[in-house]
């Protein structure tokens, strides 16, 4: 009955600490300055090109065809 307890306990602690961390993220405002800006458009950008780079991969795990690649 302890470790039930000792559970039910800790699983209330991770919702309340993600419950803290949302509520404290959604607190922040945009971006009003122009460096702020560039710098959530290259996070963009990043972001853009690795969900690119994982359908590539997705699509060719060993590489293009015909890319002279060869498998040992």
């Amino acid at each position: 009955m302890g470790a039930f307890v000792t559970l039910m306990a800790g699983l209330g602690g991770a919702a309340a600490w993600c419950a803290v961390v949302l509520v404290r993220r959604g607190r922040r405002g945009s971006t009003e300055n122009a460096d702020g800006l560039l710098i959530e458009q290259a996070a963009r950008l990043r972001a853009q090109q690795m969900k690119t780079d994982g359908r590539a991969f997705r699509a060719h795990p060993h590489g293009e065809r015909g890319s002279g690649r060869r498998r040992h």
